[in-house]
């Protein structure tokens, strides 16, 4: 059997298929720390932001948090550096 043109392109391109295992591996997906998550639930409920809400607490460079639209703070990248 003969390799597919994705095959060709990774075995080629190591840069591109490290990032391709990367990208592709759930590893780290869902890794927030409990602690973590207490200081976002903690923030969502000081500014209100219910259940299923289109707001998003966006954490600010200071480390304040502050009400901004899901689409818009999480468009941005945050940490991934979009």
């Amino acid at each position: 059997m003969g390799q597919s043109k994705t095959s060709k392109h990774y075995a080629k391109n190591k840069a591109s298929a490290a990032k391709h295992s990367r990208d592709n591996s759930p590893g780290g997906k869902y890794a927030h720390s409990k602690a973590y998550k207490r200081e976002h639930a903690s923030a969502r409920k000081r500014l209100g932001i219910k259940k299923g809400s289109k707001m998003d607490a966006s954490k600010q460079p200071d480390g304040s948090y502050r009400k901004e639209s899901l689409k818009i703070n999480r468009g941005r990248g945050g940490g991934k550096g979009k």
